[in-house]
């Protein structure tokens, strides 16, 4: 046939992946069309054939090991902790500085906790002050002792759970 009446491979593709269409019936008859998909077709097998290669069967036990033997630095755990912290205290500041609402609205809560915190803290000072003078202090830290080696307790009844290597 002329090649000039050939259709456009897009075309010839996708009558190829649906099976039917006059550009399939068109490759049938020419060879020039024919020689396109069967080349497409040897393309396909030779990428089917390819595979990715697996990782070899001890790659994750080797790095678990590596993480073990070699646990991060608590000094970099510190600097790395304080840089986020650092990021997010400049983000809130740099928030204050760019809205003048915010920085009404803080210094609105700093004046009201000022103003509304002298009676909360003679209310604290009058709770403690009830306690001591009533050994009600001895029953509150009985109590909490007994809740916290309950809880020391169970915890030690639970386990730790499973490890990283172990999972």
């Amino acid at each position: 046939m002329n090649p000039d009446l050939c259709p456009d491979l897009e075309v010839l593709f996708t009558e190829l992946d649906e099976g039917e269409g006059p550009a399939l019936d068109h490759a049938a008859e020419c060879e020039a069309c024919s020689a396109v998909l069967e080349e497409h077709r040897l393309m396909e097998q030779d990428l089917y054939r390819l595979a990715d290669p697996l990782p070899p069967p001890t790659l994750v036990a080797s790095v678990m090991a590596r993480v073990t033997a070699e646990p991060v630095p608590r000094r970099r755990e510190v600097w790395s902790g304080l840089a986020i912290l650092l990021t997010s205290m400049l983000g809130g500041l740099g928030y204050l500085v760019m809205s003048d609402q915010a920085l009404g609205r803080l210094g609105t809560g700093l004046a009201s906790v000022l103003v509304q915190g002298r009676p909360f803290v003679e209310g604290v000072l009058s709770g403690v002050n009830a306690l001591w003078s009533t050994a009600g202090l001895t029953v509150a830290c009985s109590l909490a002792f007994l809740l916290l080696t309950s809880l020391y307790g169970l915890k030690r009844l639970v386990g730790t759970g499973p490890t990283p290597s172990g999972a």
